[in-house]
């Protein structure tokens, strides 16, 4: 089977984020059996995917009726080469594309949302199969009206098993004397809460025996970010900051770690590594430890900050860290359990097989371009217009 992945980065960000990481990830088992192509589309190369063999083409344009013409043009030339028989949108604005696009109107499409919150529109984008990464995505496909429950997928099986980085390389040390939590995310944009809530845990177990904080991510908002950095100096945590280059590879310094604070992604290939991970809840003052009795209740929000804690989970946190930071055989039990459910429920290992699912089904429909670019008519002008 021939697969072309597109994904589009529009200049907003470094191109680094998430659903670059999870292509890179699908893109590299898929190809295992499959024979695959990388097309990235707009304005900023990834750097993630970048490195990938996969990779075909960084094709530059913006989202006028002109290049849209030019990307068209560009896709006749690709298959002359390599015909693909499914492609594969990892972002809406590449959905968008070939949608007003000739050249891919006979071949399926299928849309990865990954992760964030549910639509706020009853009718959102439409694909002939669309696969998401958490069950509160899926929940709310299976209850609309709009959509058929059989072309929904949810697949959250995307990260790698990650390696520590080796030691001759570890140029930051942790103390030995403190029990050490690091957070590996995007700086000064979201996740502000859960950088808040982290720093209300730090307060809190510093009162009771040492702790630092290692907060590692390139800024996104500087002026966001100075005014947290501001609020832990006013409280006086221990918290350092690594932003410079190296936090293009936030996850090289998990060996760090102790504790990790996680969301999405970056609470997933902790996992990977058995340290015992931390999630955020909407409804709680720290984040949340995750085990065994919790994993799937908060994978279903894909470890984000909509997630909800129940009302003994807070004090439940702050007496398994103090437990775990004082007995070793205790946490060894603990890194155990977070490997078990890391895979289980995120590794690679069932990605080649659940994917190809995916593209079975859509292969065995007749592929209607007219009612799909219908479906999805007010978004493609939208698109037209503002690019987004």
């Amino acid at each position: 089977m021939k697969i072309l992945f597109l994904i589009s980065s529009e200049g907003q960000g470094k191109a680094a984020g998430g659903h670059f990481n999870s292509l890179h990830q699908v893109s590299l088992e898929m190809a295992k059996s499959c024979e695959v192509k990388i097309v990235m589309l707009g304005k900023v190369l990834s750097p993630v995917l970048n490195e990938n063999p996969y990779l075909l083409k960084h094709i530059t344009l913006g989202h006028s009726i002109i290049d849209i013409i030019r990307l068209n043009i560009r896709f006749n030339q690709i298959f002359k080469t390599f015909q693909p028989e499914v492609i594969h949108c990892f972002d809406t604005n590449s959905l968008n594309r070939c949608l007003l696009s000739t050249a891919t109107r006979k071949i399926p499409l299928i849309l990865n949302k990954c992760g964030g919150p549910n639509p706020l529109r009853k009718n959102y984008y439409h694909a002939d199969a669309i696969v998401v990464f958490s069950i509160e995505n899926q929940q709310w496909y299976f209850d609309n009206e709009n959509y058929t429950s059989d072309s929904i997928f949810l697949i959250p099986n995307r990260v790698r098993a990650l390696d520590f980085l080796p030691d001759n390389l570890q140029e930051v040390k942790a103390d030995p004397d403190k029990i050490t939590f690091v957070r590996v995310s995007r700086l000064g944009g979201a996740y502000e809460m859960t950088l808040l809530q982290t720093f209300n845990l730090i307060e809190k177990l510093n009162k009771k025996f040492p702790v630092e904080f290692f907060v590692i991510g390139r800024i996104t908002n500087q002026e966001k970010f100075n005014k947290h950095v501001k609020e832990g100096k006013r409280r006086r945590l221990p918290v350092h900051y690594i932003t410079d280059h190296r936090a293009a590879k936030g996850s090289n310094f998990l060996y760090l770690a102790d504790f990790v604070v996680g969301t999405g992604r970056s609470f997933m290939e902790a996992t990977s590594l058995g340290i015992p991970s931390l999630a955020p809840a909407k409804n709680a003052d720290i984040p949340i430890l995750i085990d065994e009795n919790n994993v799937e209740r908060f994978l279903a929000t894909n470890f984000s900050e909509r997630s909800i804690a129940k009302a003994n989970e807070e004090t439940n946190t702050l007496k398994a860290i103090q437990e775990l930071g004082k007995d070793d055989s205790a946490y060894q039990r603990h890194q155990k359990k977070t490997k078990h459910f890391f895979y289980e429920l995120f590794g690679t290992e069932k990605i080649n097989q659940k994917y190809t699912a995916v593209y079975d089904y859509v292969l065995s429909k007749p592929t209607s371009r007219t009612n799909l670019l219908r479906k999805n008519l007010i978004y493609a002008i939208r698109f037209l217009i503002t690019g987004k």
